[in-house]
């Protein structure tokens, strides 16, 4: 089993990508290393299965390059998986977000339309050769978001549950802040021996503490949208302040967007919680 290092450390719009090969099979597992990882591999002819983790661009943008071999998906991904503009239409607001968003992928992610050839199910187990990988469903990243747990050899591949400083991300409509609760929840409980995430060196110790921290920006997140919430608030205006993604000069067309989501999931907490009221404007603290 290999590490594909993908572009910018694995950091978004980019992945690192596993390679298993076991037997007469090679497999790859999440073809968003970039450009100049995947073509290579591509000429060598030597991948037979291409998995996706979840339809997310920079998990599949490079699934294209493996055309002619078997290529999977998340079985509740099929409708949208490998057209650009139908993940358009479930991932973003529709009109010019959208827009933005589709000539964005074709071409910093130099996405090209594919079709899956077949599907997985949560509980599935698929092979590669010898080798197991138990699919788990963990929604709360994206509706088909799964790890892979390979439980002869103790390594979870943790996809977008990564561990990373950023913290977790819930920004789609699909997406559930509480099940993210319960997917970090659940990866600590199954102490790996080795987790493999998309966007971060992989771990072999402190794994319970590295979800812990990973977590505990969920919660640093919702008192920080309640420290705003002190004086009354629009919602225009907590995305404007930016908690979550502290600006939006990066990804201007996209961030605003994807932050108003992950704060209307907070208030939504906040609100059963009865720490936020509405107001005529928008919110506050009660």
């Amino acid at each position: 089993m290999w590490l594909l290092a993908g572009r910018k450390q694995g950091r978004f719009p980019f992945c690192h990508g596993v390679l298993i090969k076991d037997g007469n099979t090679t497999a790859l597992i999440d073809p968003g290393c970039g450009r100049e990882v995947l073509e290579p591999l591509a000429r060598s002819g030597e991948v037979e299965l291409v998995i996706n983790s979840h339809t997310h661009p920079d998990h599949s943008a490079g699934t294209h390059w493996f055309a002619g071999t078997e290529i999977l998906v998340p079985e509740a991904a099929l409708p949208s998986a490998g057209s650009v503009q139908r993940l358009s239409e479930r991932l973003m607001a529709p009109g010019e977000p959208a827009e933005h968003w589709r000539v964005w992928v074709r071409k910093a992610l130099d996405f090209v339309d594919y079709e899956p050839t077949g599907s997985f199910a949560p509980g599935e187990t698929l092979r590669i050769g010898s080798t197991r990988l138990e699919v788990i469903a963990t929604p709360g990243h994206l509706l088909d978001h799964c790890c892979f747990w390979l439980p002869d050899q103790g390594v979870l591949l943790s996809s977008d549950i990564d561990l990373t400083p950023f913290g977790p991300f819930y920004g789609n409509q699909e997406s559930s802040l509480e099940q993210m609760r319960r997917d970090i929840d659940l990866v600590a409980k199954m102490d790996p021996e080795l987790l493999v995430s998309s966007h971060r060196p992989p771990l072999n110790r402190g794994i319970a503490e590295a979800c812990r921290v990973f977590a505990a920006a969920i919660e640093a997140r919702q008192e920080a949208i309640l420290k705003l919430l002190a004086k009354e608030m629009t919602r225009a205006g907590l995305v404007e302040a930016s908690p979550i993604y502290g600006g939006h000069t990066a990804l201007p067309h996209f961030t605003p967007y994807w932050e108003g989501l992950m704060i209307d999931k907070h208030l939504d907490v906040l609100l059963l919680q009865g720490l936020v009221v509405r107001t005529p404007a928008g919110f506050r603290a009660a």
